[in-house]
């Protein structure tokens, strides 16, 4: 493309914005004017961004005083708007002149002519436009100028990019990190800038460079190159391309970037492209002769190809099919930049492997999208199948080294491939396999195997035992688990997993064996129990009868020596026959006790809803019409609610009371209580505390076996009997009996009843 007509191009786009810009100074105008006559803060945010819009564009393309009107309402309105206040009536002046001024350009601007000058247009400036939906990073403005700083500030502060000035180099703060720095361009020899942005800490990126000024010639541009700037704006500033270039440089790009092969036989027009695309962040290679595009395909590796149609030797269509017949660039994106009107032939670009078709001219921001787009969905796909292929060898080590059989199929149960386990299992080759087929896998016989199939067609999935057919005919047991998905080519296949189980059975028929031996051991262990228990009980009975018999004996003939003796006795014989009858007693008591422990194992529990407080009132009572001399102070906690044997917790009520009452008499002042507590895990603590002789804790552990005594049988009677049977009842209940005391400081007894079987 030739000089001209690059000009040509340009001065398109400059009369389609000559076009368009009545529309957007009016939308200005009346939103300006709806805010000022109607407060309306949401339209003086519209006339605002519109202004902002005029302000950047006019210049661009060659309208100073656009820019220059659009340019003083922002920034009267950034004041305003940002305060949220009010305009004043000086602000409402300055606006209003301001909106005349803008209607007196557009009016100026609208009759011109529109020549353009044939100088080449500042094509790395342009980017494509972005949506930013973020507040960007940090920019370090670096301008002598305060009122240009503020001005560039506040339109960077509008687009979401906070700012900070600092007048020269020197001032850049070295321990914060800006994202880029805007500097004027008369410091872009500064020693100091340009150390400020070659030095880069150690996993950090350099910090992009961008200058502003107000001269557009070559030298300026040269030394702006040379000093490694990403972009060189010259005022009037166009605002959105700045914004876009800042974008892009803050964007986080891929760090490979994005590669484009441009074929186009005019090496004008292909420099163009390349110049928009580099300005972008890509990297480019020009191919002006269709028939040399073979070693940049394999050397360059483009991420996008961007080929003319009307090329001599090979259209870019030819080009296209023939870049589709290889398998390595089959994927590779193709974008026709032509400008064949043709529905026809843009439709056959298309199908021959093209996936877009810009029209000439071709925007520029359209063709840095485009670009960036196909590119990015490129990459992307690479990325797609790099993991499918990860994932597929994945699935092939598992498939080959799994220890349980594994057999892909198709839905009518065809073979497509069994694992190494699969051919060991069965004792068949991979090929007998699928000769032999799903469904002859399986033992026809087996009534489960119907089952299965009817619950795999009719969910696509089952799981359970059935019994399979060995290559010799051998019918084992497997574990299987199959499911359905679709493969790549549309068809239902069925994956199935099978595990042999003939070991496991085998242990199960053994534990089921041993089950029934030991439930055939269990049996006879009962029916000896039980022997041993009505043995136990006759012997009980016979114990009850038999030794009572000489008790009473040797009781009544001491009776009877006694009377014999009469008066002339001797106090030594007294002493003898009170000994005699005392043993007798003691005898008869303690054979009492065994036989009333020995009950309560046979005893049943009948549990019940009781009330311990009122239980303990009664036996209270009890004991003190046993000892009406005796003062003994209680305290019954009421309510105690329960649920147990009345019968035996009357009779463990009775033990525990009656030692209360027993080791206290020797206190003046008897205190007994009775009550409850929740534990930690929630259960229900009865305790009986009194202040009577208590005991040693280092002899707790004999305190509830029969026939131990704490205390000698002089100090306080009993038959040492009464505790073990109180352990009994608890035990009985499920519960616990523990009791906490200290030599004449009182004991505490502490016992739960469990609870209820449900």
């Amino acid at each position: 493309m030739s000089q001209t007509r690059l000009a040509l191009f340009m001065q398109t786009q400059r009369e389609l914005y000559l076009a368009s810009l009545p529309a957007k100074v009016a939308e200005v105008g009346t939103a300006l004017q709806q805010y000022l006559h109607a407060g309306d803060h949401a339209a003086g945010l519209s006339a605002l961004a519109g202004a902002h819009k005029l302000a950047g564009s006019g210049g661009t393309f060659g309208f100073p005083a656009i820019s220059e009107a659009a340019t003083s309402i922002e920034t009267l309105l950034s004041a305003a708007t940002a305060l949220g206040r009010p305009v004043g009536a000086a602000e409402r002046r300055s606006l209003q002149v301001s909106e005349q001024a803008l209607y007196d350009a557009m009016t100026q601007v609208s009759g011109t002519s529109a020549a353009l000058s044939l100088s080449v247009p500042r094509v790395r400036s342009w980017a494509a436009p972005q949506l930013r939906t973020q507040t960007g990073g940090l920019i370090f403005i670096v301008e002598a100028d305060v009122q240009a700083a503020s001005r560039l500030s506040a339109q960077l502060q509008h687009a979401g990019y906070p700012s900070r000035i600092v007048d020269q180099p020197d001032q850049l703060p070295v321990q914060t990190r800006p994202v880029a720095i805007l500097a004027n361009a008369v410091f872009n020899a500064d020693p100091q800038l340009k150390q400020y942005t070659q030095t880069v800490p150690e996993g950090a990126n350099p910090v992009p460079l961008i200058f502003i000024t107000g001269s557009n010639d070559f030298e300026a541009r040269l030394e702006a190159v040379r000093a490694d700037a990403a972009g060189y704006f010259a005022h009037p500033l166009d605002v959105p391309a700045l914004l876009g270039l800042l974008d892009q440089v803050t964007s986080g790009e891929p760090v490979r970037p994005y590669r484009v092969l441009i074929v186009d036989d005019d090496d004008l027009l292909a420099a163009f492209y390349a110049g928009v695309l580099e300005a972008s962040g890509m990297e480019t290679c020009i191919v002006t002769d269709p028939s040399q595009v073979m070693a940049p395909l394999i050397d360059f590796q483009p991420d996008l190809i961007t080929c003319d149609i009307h090329m001599p030797q090979c259209s870019g269509i030819e080009l296209a099919a023939l870049i589709r017949q290889q398998q390595a660039f089959v994927r590779i994106p193709i974008v026709f930049l032509s400008a064949e009107t043709s529905l026809d032939k843009q439709a056959q670009a298309l199908r021959q492997g093209g996936d877009d078709f810009i029209v000439k001219p071709v925007e520029p921001a359209a063709l840095v999208s485009a670009a960036q787009s196909r590119a990015r969905r490129y990459r992307s796909l690479l990325a797609a199948e790099d993991t499918l292929r990860i994932s597929e060898e994945r699935f092939r080590l598992v498939f080959e080294t799994s220890l349980d059989g594994f057999i892909q199929a198709l839905a009518d149960g065809t073979v497509i491939a069994a694992n190494p386990s699969a051919c060991a299992m069965f004792g068949m080759d991979d090929t007998r396999i699928k000769a032999t087929g799903l469904t002859g896998l399986m033992d026809a016989a087996d009534p489960r195997v119907a089952a299965m199939l009817q619950q795999r067609s009719r969910t696509g999935e089952f799981r359970g035992e059935i019994n399979c057919v060995r290559g010799d005919g051998a019918r084992f047991p497997v574990e299987i688990s199959s499911s359905q998905h679709v493969g790549s080519h549309g068809d239902v296949q069925v994956s199935v997993i099978l595990r042999d189980i003939t070991e496991r059975k085998l242990a199960e028929q053994q534990i089921m064996q041993l089950n029934a031996e030991l439930e055939s051991r269990v049996e006879q262990r009962t029916i000896e129990l039980t022997a041993a228990n009505q043995e136990l009980q006759a012997f009980s009975q016979s114990l009850a009868h038999d030794l009572r018999q000489p008790y009473i004996a040797v009781n009544g003939l001491a009776g009877l020596l006694e009377r014999e003796m009469g008066a002339g006795a001797s106090e030594r014989g007294k002493h003898y026959l009170q000994r005699i009858r005392a043993g007798v007693n003691q005898m008869n008591e303690r054979t009492d006790s065994l036989l009333a422990l020995a009950q309560l194992s046979r005893t049943d529990i009948r549990r019940g809803p009781l009330d311990l407080a009122a239980m303990a009132e009664k036996e209270i009572e009890t004991l003190r019409q046993q000892a009406p001399d005796r003062q003994v102070h209680t305290h019954v906690h009421a309510p105690l609610p329960a649920s147990a044997d009345a019968a035996l917790v009357r009779h463990l009520l009775k033990i525990l009371l009656g030692n209360a009452w027993k080791f206290t008499s020797r206190q003046a002042h008897a205190d007994i209580s009775v009550g409850a507590e929740t534990s930690s895990d929630g259960d229900t603590v009865f305790f009986i505390k009194d202040n009577g002789a208590g005991f040693d804790m280092a002899y707790a552990d004999k305190l509830f076996g029969a026939f131990q005594r704490l205390h000698a049988p002089e100090d306080f009677p009993g038959a040492g009997i009464g505790l073990a049977t109180a352990r009994r009842i608890v035990s009985r209940h499920g519960g616990k009996i523990w009791a906490k005391s200290a030599p004449q400081e009182g004991a505490c007894f502490f016992f739960t009843l469990g609870k209820p079987a449900r």
